[in-house]
């Protein structure tokens, strides 16, 4: 029936969390692209058909005519609930992605290969250029704002930190990141002592535990 597939896309769109993100539905996409396609195809040729057939005359000719403008409605309103739907779903990936870089601190790196891989191509690629573009005004805002500081963006701003310096746990592999005392390797299972505001991103991820805190 038509419209079912961006019903399908459309529930899928709903179930997208702040937690969670289904695997990027390539093949639903299509169906509904394609169904979209068509229905636009139609709409064309039936319109060329009305104008065709302005010269008959009759009831006849006019109760075909009503037949037919009746459908094109039909074919126009389901392609754009099937638009609304692409929208929607995409839209809904999107919400997801930024929520996410920003929580990470701007750095597609620590997405964990799990959840890279629900995404499409483009969608890796928008979280390439997302965090970029972002960087480079953070950056630039910076500059402006606090030349001779850095700002933590992603720190939680609704209560502040007790202590400039924090004991962490690593519970998830890190490598090696680049802090304001030098490069510091976390691998699991190690703890370190380190500024809060250089790994308060891990933290609100998981990749970190606070050892002491209450």
């Amino acid at each position: 029936m038509l419209g079912d597939e961006a019903f399908r896309l459309a529930k899928e769109a709903k179930d997208i969390t702040s937690a969670h993100i289904p695997v990027y539905n390539e093949e639903q996409v299509r169906l509904v692209t394609q169904e979209t396609r068509y229905l636009w195809t139609r709409i064309e040729e039936m319109i060329a058909s009305l104008n065709s057939n302005n010269k008959t005359t009759g009831a006849t000719a006019e109760g075909s005519q009503l037949n037919t403008n009746g459908q094109t409605s039909l074919y126009i309103l389901t392609a754009g609930r099937n638009k609304r739907c692409l929208l929607a779903y995409h839209h809904r990936r999107m919400e997801f992605l930024r929520s996410l870089l920003w929580s990470i601190h701007l750095a597609p790196s620590l997405v964990p290969p799990t959840l890279s891989q629900r995404l499409s191509p483009e969608e890796q690629n928008f979280s390439r250029e997302y965090a970029r573009l972002n960087s480079a005004y953070r950056d630039a805002v910076e500059d402006q704002l606090c030349p001779n500081d850095s700002l933590d963006w992603t720190a939680n701003g609704e209560l502040p930190p007790r202590d400039m310096f924090i004991e962490v746990r690593v519970v998830r592999d890190c490598g090696e990141i680049v802090t304001e005392s030098g490069v510091v390797n976390l691998h699991v299972g190690t703890q370190h002592y380190l500024r809060r505001s250089d790994i308060e991103h891990l933290l609100t991820i998981g990749y970190l535990e606070h050892t002491n805190a209450v």
